[in-house]
Order: C-alpha cells, then structure tokens, then sequence
C-alpha cells in the first residue's frame, strides 16, 4: 500500500496535466487551460532521468488517450454490437498513444538536462508534426492548441505557421508560468515572455486586416439524415425529401453555389446516380466512385460533371492494413467489402461557379497540409464535405468542427462545411463563425462572403513546422546531459 501512495505521489503532475488538458477539450471546452496546463508535467520533468520521462509521458498519453479516443471504441461498438470489441479499439488506440507522449516526455526532460527551456515549445511543436505525418497512422487529433479555436482574435498566428505554431505559442505560456513557479529569475523568462507577446500581437495585427474582393453567396445544407446507421432501405427517399427542397430554395434566393455532404450519392458510374435533382444552382457533395478500385470523391455540377478523389483515407475504416491476410478483422468490424483507394493526382481543386473551389473531403480537414495545398492551387473558398453520423454521442463532431476551423484561419479562405448530422457552417477567411446549424436537425444556411482574388496564405507557412520537425529531429540524436551535471555547470 504504501508503495502505491509512493508512485501516486509521484505520478500527480501528469494525472494533473493531463486532467487539465481534457478539460479544455469537448466536452467541457474550458479552451483558456491550455495556457497552464501543462505547467505541473512540465515541472515534474525538470528533475528526471529518461526512462523516469518516459514513464511519465507514457502514463500521461495513456490518460489522454482514454480521454480523447472513446469515439473509436462508441464507433466499434455501433458497428458491431459487442463491448468487447467496442473496448479493444479504444484500449489499443490509448496505449499507442502513451508510446507517443513517451517519447515527449523525454525530449522535454532531455531539454531541461541540457539547459535548453527555450527549445521546448519547438520540440513539443515538432513531436506534433511528426504524429501528424506519420506513414499510414498520421492522426493529428487532439493538438493542444484545438480548443483555442474560437478565440479568433488571438490565433491568427496560425497563418503563418499553421495549427503548429499555436500550439508551440501555448507551451510558451505553460514555460513562463512553470519558471516563474520554480522561482526563476525575470531575466530567463524575459524572452519567453516577448516570444509570447509578439505572437500574440502578430495574430491581432492579421485579424485587424480588413476583407476584400468578390462578393459570393454561398448555401450549405444539413439534410438531417443518418448515413451512417439510420436505415438502408429508406435513405435514398429520406435524402431526397431532405435535399431538394434545400435546392430548390438555392435555385430562388440567389445562392451562387450549394454545398452539400459526404455520402449523398452513388458514383459507382459516372454520371453519378443521385436522389436528388441538380437545379440551375452549381453544387458540390460527396460520393463513392467507380467499382474497383472505389474512391471517396468530392463531386460538382454545373453545367456537367466533375470531381477529385480523397488522397488521405480513414485507416480501419476506409482502408484495411493487411485487409487481404486478415480477413477476420473485416468480417469483425463489418467494414465495407474491399479497400477504399486514395486518390492518384494528389490534392485537386475545381473550377465550379465561376470560382476556385478546394474540397476537402470529411478526414482530410484533419491535416493542414490539404487546405495548404489548396491554397496554392487558388482555390478562392474551401468546401469540406462530411459524414460526422458514426461519431454521434461523443466529443468527435465538436473536435472535427474546430479542425474545420482551423483549416480556414490558416488559409485566410471562407470555408463551407456540410455534414449530413452536423456540424454544418460557414466562416470568413478569419474563421469566424458566420452561421452554424443545430446538430441533427435538417437546415439549410445561406451567407454573402467576401472571397478573395487569392488565398493571401504564403508558401513560407510551412516553414515553421518542418523546422520544428528537424531541429526536433536532430536535438533527439544529440547526447544527453544529466540534470544534476547542468546544476553544476550553471553553479560554477
């Protein structure tokens, strides 16, 4: 017993921290904790060898895991009725996620050993993006600075340096308060300090620029319509009922284009086969194409057919590692016949409506890099396209809606985003909510938006993440250096 009381003792930073970052998340979006939440794992990190670290950020990662990942085990459960199955997901996916946190954990102990404070919101940035990218498993959910996105004033350094930057910005502020609380002097937290404020004020100077260019009004629908386990037999006439009137509307108001979810569709062929008929109004949706090999494609109409297939797919759930010499997993999650297939022309836009339009389609929101690339295609207006239906009851539509959001502030671009459940809405090129339907319900949202002649997103935004991911890179293959042997060096 008192062994245990010993490790609890010790572990209460990261059961701290890691409750703190959970609170700032869906459901409780108490966003402004990110500023200190991570002060107590911080501190704790000051005094520790590396396995210690790692033991540490393992069990930190392991708790936001189970905090931040029960949508996949809600999901496996709904799929296939079973607990058991529901839990393995969740537990597998939570205790991956601890490996990650691990390797954050002694990084950031790596930091202090050598002296280096500064270095740790660059290496926490970096970690960030290496989890983003990873091959296959790339799943950027849960950075630190998502719960941020509402303040819009505040985040628009994100322009500059994507959702990356944000979060390198947010540690910024956990260091300060963790120094000041270890009774550091102002003269090392001085800089930390103008790091903080002139990011602050570079993100008030963005958000003060004013929009201009070309007026464009823009509908998104929300047919209200489960499609992912509402019934099969109904859904073509459910969808039908729920989206045409929502097109007719647009034919009347002046709506310039529609945009409509993931999923409204059959693309087996092309033209695709559609439950609703397409007006005089320009749409946009989801749909699967072809046979084999299917794609998950973003359509358009106007005045013809086009479309651009999804380059990044929903591991486990579009696509199977192994599918072929593990048959019994497709068979135990009921996933659908067959892989899907990426797309082969990388990230593509459309020119629907007399206007660039960039698809992102339903999981690709979640990576910068898509918006990026559309940016610099031209794209004048994002449409993410989105079944959200699988995820209902858990924080995942409210995380994915941020994610949205984010993907706008970066670009500088108006976004339109329908899901089929929700959430639908539109911003500004500051990621402003200008309108946002109620989950669940049918609606429809028409907004005027000033798009501009260019996404006003430079190249150079790139910039600070593959940095922070190289000098992440290379600090972790230098020597480390013990915290005792820096306290002697600084003393002497």
């Amino acid at each position: 017993m008192e062994a245990w009381k010993a490790r609890l003792v010790k572990a209460w930073p990261c059961i701290a921290s890691a409750v703190l970052v959970l609170l700032a998340f869906p459901p409780f979006n108490l966003a402004l904790l990110v500023f200190v939440a991570l002060v107590p794992w911080l501190i704790s990190l000051r005094q520790t060898n590396g396995r210690e670290a790692w033991k540490s950020g393992y069990f930190f990662g392991l708790l936001l895991g189970l905090g931040q990942l029960y949508m996949l085990g809600t999901l496996a459960y709904n799929w296939t009725g079973s607990i058991l199955i529901g839990l393995l997901p969740w537990l597998v996916a939570s205790l991956a996620y601890g490996v990650y946190f691990g390797w954050v954990g002694v990084l950031i102990s790596k930091c202090w050993a050598r002296g280096w404070y500064w270095l740790i919101p660059i290496v926490w940035a970096g970690l960030e993006v290496f989890r983003s990218y990873i091959p296959v498993f790339a799943f950027p959910w849960g950075l630190l600075a998502t719960p941020l996105w509402p303040l819009t004033p505040l985040v628009q350094s994100a322009h500059f340096g994507m959702i990356f930057l944000v979060s390198a910005w947010a540690v910024v502020a956990n260091l300060i308060v963790a120094l000041l609380m270890e009774a550091e002097g102002y003269r090392r937290v001085r800089p930390l300090i103008w790091a903080f404020g002139l990011v602050a004020l570079l993100s008030l100077y963005r958000f003060s620029q004013p929009e201009t260019g070309q007026k464009f009004v823009v509908t998104a629908g929300q047919p209200g319509v489960d499609l992912a386990f509402g019934p099969a037999n109904s859904r073509s006439e459910d969808l039908r009922a729920a989206i045409q009137p929502i097109l007719d509307r647009a034919d009347g108001d002046g709506s310039q284009l529609v945009v409509l979810p993931e999923g409204v569709a059959d693309a087996g062929q092309m033209p695709p086969i559609t439950p609703f008929a397409p007006g005089s109004t320009p749409i946009v949706f989801g749909a699967r194409r072809g046979l084999e090999p299917t794609f998950q494609s973003a359509l358009a109409y106007d005045k013809g057919w086009k479309y651009v297939d999804k380059t990044r797919l929903v591991i486990f759930g579009e696509f199977v590692p192994g599918r072929d010499r593990l048959p019994f997993l497709a068979s135990a999650l009921r996933l659908p016949s067959g892989d899907m297939s990426a797309g082969t022309e990388g990230t593509k836009s459309m020119e629907v409506a007399g206007i660039t339009v960039g698809p992102v389609i339903c999981f690709e929101a979640l990576f910068p890099d898509i918006a990026y690339r559309q940016a610099l295609n031209g794209s004048r207006l994002l449409a993410v396209i989105s079944i959200d239906d699988w995820y209902m009851g858990t924080m995942a539509p409210d995380q994915l809606r941020a994610l949205s959001v984010w993907r706008s502030i970066e670009t500088g671009l108006p976004l339109v985003r329908s899901a089929s459940l929700g959430y639908t809405l539109i911003t500004d090129g500051k990621g402003r909510l200008l309108a946002q339907a109620p989950t669940g319900e049918r609606r429809s949202l028409r907004e005027e938006l000033t798009l501009p002649e260019k996404s006003p997103m430079s190249p150079a935004a790139a910039i600070f993440p593959i940095g922070a991911l190289l000098a992440t890179l290379v600090f972790a293959l230098l020597p480390r250096k013990s915290a005792r042997s820096h306290a002697t060096e600084e003393q002497g």
